[in-house]
C-alpha cells in the first residue's frame, strides 16, 4: 500500500476533509504526515491506524515516536524522549525487547484513563 490522500480516505469513510484532517494530526505521529491542506498525504502505517480512527476515535490510542535514552529500573520499562511532547517518558515494553532498543527510534502508544497517561511500545503490525 503506497502513500494516499487524506482527501481520497475521506472520501472513501464518508466524512469531511476537515475532520478527517482534524483526526489524522490527533492520532498520527507528525511524519506520517506530508503535504499541506487538501495535498495532505498519510503513510501506510497510518492509513492503518486512521481506517480504525474514522469507525471509532475514542477508542485509538495516540502515537508517538520516541527515542530510547536508557532502560528504567524495572525491566519492564525503558525511558524515552518524545519529541512531539518535548519531554522523556517511561514507556512499557516487551520480555522480548529487554535490552535491545537504547539508543533506537520507536513507535509509542500513548493510552490515557482517569488516571492519567501511560505509555507503551507499539510495534510494528506484521502484514
Amino acid at each position: 500500500m503506497p502513500k494516499v490522500k487524506l482527501t481520497k480516505l475521506a472520501e472513501d469513510n464518508d466524512i469531511s476533509f476537515e475532520e478527517a484532517m482534524e483526526i489524522a494530526k490527533d492520532k498520527l505521529p507528525e511524519d506520517y504526515l506530508t503535504g499541506k491542506g487538501k495535498n495532505t498525504w498519510v503513510c501506510e502505517d497510518g492509513q492503518d491506524i486512521l481506517s480504525e480512527a474514522f469507525d471509532i476515535p475514542e477508542l485509538v490510542p495516540k502515537y508517538f515516536k520516541g527515542k530510547v535514552m536508557h532502560a528504567a529500573p524495572n525491566p519492564h520499562y525503558v525511558y524515552a524522549y518524545v519529541k512531539e511532547i518535548g519531554k522523556k517518558v517511561p514507556v512499557v515494553i516487551s520480555k522480548h525487547f529487554k535490552d535491545r532498543l537504547v539508543g533506537k527510534q520507536i513507535d509509542i502508544e500513548a493510552i490515557q484513563d482517569n488516571k492519567g497517561v501511560s505509555y507503551r511500545h507499539s510495534p510494528k503490525r506484521i502484514r
